[in-house]
């Protein structure tokens, strides 16, 4: 903690500290007044009913009561008893009202001083009352010695004396306030000094000292904002430079693709020479080792050409030069036609291929919806050990979901969006990776794209898959 804040801590502790001492100066003081207060009002009323038990006492003594003398003299015991037991409270403190007692050195004087003392005055007045209460009322007569004693020092010297202890009360309760308001204006002061002393010890450096941080903070701004711009500048650089490295790499590669789909019918021609020339040559072999040969060469030039197609196929789409000619196409001949062609694959691998008949036609590019279907059932085929392949129709309103459906292992979650990359194959080692390079569901979701044929994935490992394609359905021939 620095000095500064050590200052402002004991600035504020003082201030506290004043507060709190101002309040509990104020309240005790309000709590003299209040007890003051009220001392004063009991003392008056002790001169009110010294008056009135003088005037009781003269009533009953004349017989003049203007009440029944019963009632008179009820009053007058009432009027007594109230007077013994103030008188009590105001010399001793306590009694019913709680009266503190004498609040200064004159009042305690003016009750206990002197011969008599005024405390022996009211003793005396007051046993005279009752002796004038326990008298037969024959006998009270205004020569009786105590009614005499009562209507002389009743209006006379104990009214004085009463009048005296009054005015000191009074001057006690001025004397408090004088008091109070001097302690308010030391308060005060007390106050104005510390905010004083604060605003030129504790503000003031503050004040320096955060002139001084502002001025840190500008510098370090204005280097953050040099570095900034520095840093910007870089990045655009950067961003520059990685632009027309992407735009030279997609350049290249539309070269690439441009030129494998613009050689695609030249790459092709060796391939159907070589199938040309071994067709010849099984004529002429004559050996069963020869024809395993051939057999071996035929299955060794179909997965070439599948590899190429697909290579060719991935780079039309890739180079834009792919165009649909759309139209309606009958589904249901669509499909025997595909399926006949892979008869032959699904025999010898001991599978079932199914069609499901349908007479619904789709509007789509006759010849790109057929390679996108040979590539499903070719996949699936591929894929599949045992059970076997089921293409089929679903409808769904004015669309239709075309399904090529196995009964192969199937594809874990997190594989089902990755099967659509290119060059991506997963599953166990029961798949044949040497007849494909991951390509054909890269073409499918490809031309599905360019057709506008949304291609859907349903797959659970050891259930086998679902392939859907989605097309708008017509109606025949238009």
């Amino acid at each position: 903690m620095g000095w500064t804040t050590r200052r402002y801590v004991l600035a504020l502790s003082v201030i506290a500290l004043l507060a709190i001492a101002a309040f509990t100066s104020f309240q005790g003081l309000i709590a003299a007044h209040d007890r003051t207060l009220s001392v004063v009002n009991i003392s008056g009323r002790q001169r009110m009913l010294s008056q009135r038990i003088a005037l009781y006492v003269h009533r009953l003594a004349s017989d003049d009561c203007i009440v029944p003398r019963a009632l008179c003299v009820d009053q007058l015991r009432t009027s007594l008893d109230l007077f013994e037991a103030s008188h009590a409270g105001l010399t001793l403190g306590g009694g019913p009202e709680d009266i503190p007692g004498p609040t200064s050195a004159l009042v305690r004087s003016l009750y206990f001083d002197g011969a008599p003392s005024l405390d022996a005055r009211v003793r005396e007045y007051a046993a005279a009352v009752r002796t004038v209460l326990e008298a037969p009322p024959g006998t009270l007569t205004p020569d009786h010695p105590a009614v005499r004693h009562v209507l002389r020092e009743g209006p006379g010297p104990l009214l004085e004396a009463l009048d005296a202890v009054v005015l000191a009360y009074q001057h006690d309760g001025e004397a408090a306030m004088a008091l109070l308001r001097r302690l308010e204006i030391a308060v005060l002061a007390l106050t104005l000094l510390t905010l004083l002393l604060e605003a030129l010890f504790i503000f003031r450096p503050m004040i320096g000292r955060l002139g001084s941080q502002f001025q840190a903070l500008e510098a370090a701004g204005a280097s953050l904002r040099e570095a900034n711009l520095t840093l910007e500048r870089r990045v655009a650089e950067r961003t520059e430079a990685l632009t027309a490295a992407i735009a030279a790499a997609e350049k290249a590669n539309w070269s690439k693709s441009h030129f494998l789909a613009a050689a695609g019918h030249d790459m092709l021609q060796p391939l159907e020479a070589a199938e040309m020339f071994a067709g010849l040559l099984e004529r002429e072999a004559t050996t069963p080792r020869a024809q395993a040969l051939l057999q071996d060469l035929g299955r060794t030039q179909q997965s070439l050409r599948h590899l190429v197609r697909s290579v060719l196929d991935v780079s039309k789409l890739e180079a834009g030069v792919v165009t649909p000619v759309f139209g309606p196409v009958a589904v249901g001949p669509l499909l025997l036609g595909v399926a006949a062609d892979f008869g032959p694959v699904a025999a010898a691998k001991e599978l079932r291929l199914a069609v499901v008949p349908t007479a619904l036609w789709v509007d789509s590019d006759a010849h790109l919806l057929e390679r996108v279907l040979r590539n499903l059932i070719s996949n699936a085929l591929r894929y599949t050990t045992e059970g076997g392949v089921v293409i089929g129709c679903r409808r769904r309103g004015d669309h239709i979901l075309i399904q090529v459906a196995d009964s192969g292992e199937g594809i874990a979650p997190e594989d089902q969006e990755r099967i659509f990359e290119a060059f991506v194959q997963v599953g166990t080692g029961t798949r044949d990776r040497s007849e494909g390079l991951g390509l054909g569901l890269s073409v499918v979701r490809g031309l599905g794209r360019l057709l506008g044929h949304p291609v859907h994935l349903w797959s659970q490992p050891g259930r086998g898959s679902v392939v859907s394609v989605e097309c708008r359905r017509v109606s025949e021939g238009g």
